[in-house]
């Protein structure tokens, strides 16, 4: 294993603490049962992380031990956090994301079964249906076969009007996108990301094509080590308005300012290498080359064509741009099947789910030694699941968001988390068989 892998080996442990040990002053591996299933409903019941249960922010006004607030940090704490993903509205500067003015699309509904289901995880463990939730600290999971809701479920505070964050997953959406402008011919994959930036000429992005930041395949250089706060993901989510500002803080004040100071390392187009940077370097593309806001783009493209309940919601940084992205439950669902199906008048169009379905370059994700998804590849700014039975897509964001399209199973899963660790991975010895006993479950 030479010098870099070992390194990124370093930061994934590191990662793996999660910011929430940071704010809390403690590592909190503890709390995990390799490889990876969190022990909530196992050695702590699930009412001692319930925020309606624990009380925080009820009452006029809450008692000062149950406030929380973003700018002390707080709002990111164990179990703190359970409340906070479906209050972000509350917390920080955010912009909607309108849905338009139609009526929404109704979800039929027919009741499967699955809660009888019992889930087999990848440690042996066999749980309940209610068992395998509690254990990977599920705030929500909507099902859908072929366009009917087959299943609706929610905890840990999270109810189906409240907007709750999709984390890494709103990077998916931003694929979306950019797929759309290369249809009609507005962006060219192969087309180096400088050329239409020229901010990027001094950065890591300067020779670097579309196409390689899009399946995460850049050479950045990203200290992402969470023990540090001068570290560039510190610098990075500072920057990003997604955590406070420290009063002697001098770094980049916003997600621009951040971006032109990313520089390069190794060379493009080598290994697989998720950076989040990659992202916002993106989604600043998108908005300069069609000179329209993000959260416009969104919902001029994507959120008034899926039948839409509630508008959707980016968080921001100091001066407007938009972070990562905020939505209720059934309207997740309901972009899966916008994927799934192509939408209303095929305004995505099926050939989008078939090319990702095809997956990205297997050996070049290989080379980023990610033990949890071996086998696994990355394209478009999805994950892309390799099993016997053809591929899955998927949308994933920490602490357990994701978005999961199975093609031939004509299967959409949106899956909201609260995670004590911020890597949705870790909970994967649990979705991941959860997932498959529902698959298995519509194919009898």
């Amino acid at each position: 294993m030479d010098k870099t892998f070992k390194r990124r080996a370093f930061v994934q442990g590191v990662g793996a603490i999660g910011l929430s040990a940071l704010f809390t002053g403690r590592s909190q591996g503890a709390n995990v049962t390799l490889p990876g299933v969190q022990r909530i409903g196992k050695g702590e019941k699930v009412a001692e992380t319930d925020p309606d249960v624990l009380g925080w922010m009820q009452g006029f006004p809450p008692p000062p031990d149950k406030v929380i607030r973003f700018e002390d940090g707080s709002f990111y704490k164990w179990p703190q956090l359970r409340w906070s993903f479906s209050h972000i509205q509350q917390l920080v500067p955010t912009k909607p994301v309108w849905r338009g003015n139609g009526a929404a699309s109704p979800l039929p509904k027919r009741d499967l079964g699955f809660e009888k289901l019992s889930i087999t995880t990848e440690t042996g463990a066999v749980l309940s249906w209610h068992e395998a939730l509690a254990a990977a600290t599920s705030d929500g999971l909507a099902v859908m076969h072929k366009g009917v809701l087959a299943h609706e479920s929610y905890q840990g505070g999270c109810k189906p009007h409240l907007p709750h964050s999709i984390m890494s997953c709103a990077k998916s959406i931003a694929g979306i996108l950019v797929d759309m402008l290369i249809v009609e011919g507005k962006l060219d994959p192969n087309a180096l990301m400088s050329s239409y930036m020229p901010e990027y000429k001094n950065t890591a992005w300067a020779d670097a094509t579309l196409r390689q930041t899009l399946d995460m395949l850049t050479g950045l250089e990203f200290h992402e080590d969470y023990l540090d706060k001068d570290s560039d993901v510190w610098r990075f989510l500072r920057a990003g308005g997604m955590v406070p500002v420290l009063a002697e803080d001098k770094g980049p004040k916003s997600i621009a300012e951040y971006l032109v100071t990313v520089r390069k390392q190794g060379e493009h187009g080598e290994a697989f290498a998720y950076r989040e940077p990659n992202i916002n370097a993106v989604t600043w593309l998108l908005q300069r080359v069609t000179n329209t806001d993000l959260a416009e783009l969104v919902s001029d493209r994507i959120w008034q064509h899926l039948g839409a309940e509630y508008d959707a919601s980016y968080m921001l940084d100091s001066i407007g741009f938009c972070t990562t992205m905020c939505c209720t439950l059934r309207d997740f669902a309901r972009l899966g099947e916008f994927v799934r199906t192509g939408g209303k008048g095929n305004i995505l169009g099926p050939d989008y789910i078939k090319q990702l379905a095809l997956g990205g370059d297997r050996k070049l994700f290989a080379k980023a030694g990610m033990k949890a998804m071996a086998g696994w590849s990355y394209k478009g700014l999805w994950w892309i699941r390799h099993t016997d039975r053809g591929t899955q897509v998927l949308a994933r964001g920490a602490h357990g968001q994701i978005l999961y399209i199975d093609p031939a199973a004509e299967l959409v899963i949106a899956r909201f988390g609260s995670t004590q660790l911020s890597p949705g991975y870790l909970q994967d010895p649990i979705n991941i068989p959860l997932f498959d006993a529902i698959t298995a479950h519509l194919s009898h």
